[in-house]
């Protein structure tokens, strides 16, 4: 059952890293993007241990911080989103997809929400919510 989370934005790592990296090429349109939007921010755990292997040490509290304050809503999968994800690995096996890439796959399907801030626009061209519905890509890399 979706959560119904209207103006939502599903986050996954490239934007996170690039807003908080100077030096990423993607940093001044992720910074733009973010002032930009008003609505909610919707991620899951496996996205920000992504961003704190990319970013340096120095930065990871702000990353926290933003999930600390509300910024970031970050979701867990319970048991049955566990086996959702087990299922999605199976399915896109020949992809070799990430752990936080499924697990916003099963983010989208448990909200509702399609939009996506990424820069992994070969994955999430190829990645299905409930099997049939494409994501709405944002903030192409």
């Amino acid at each position: 059952m979706p959560l119904e989370v209207p103006g939502a934005v599903l986050v996954d790592t490239g934007p996170l890293v690039a807003l908080f990296n100077r030096d990423d090429p993607h940093h001044a349109r992720a910074s733009a993007w973010l002032a930009a939007h008003h609505g909610p921010l919707l991620t899951v755990e496996a996205v920000l241990a992504e961003c704190s292997f990319f970013l340096p040490a120095r930065l990871r509290g702000h990353l926290a911080d933003l999930a600390a304050r509300g910024v970031l809503q970050v979701h867990a999968p319970d048991a049955a989103g566990h086996g959702r994800m087990a299922q999605l690995f199976d399915k896109y096996r020949d992809q070799d997809p990430d752990w936080a890439d499924l697990a916003l796959v099963w983010l989208a399907e448990r909200s509702g929400v399609r939009r996506i801030a990424t820069l992994d626009s070969a994955d999430f061209n190829v990645y299905r919510i409930q099997g049939r519905m494409r994501f709405q890509l944002e903030l192409l890399g």
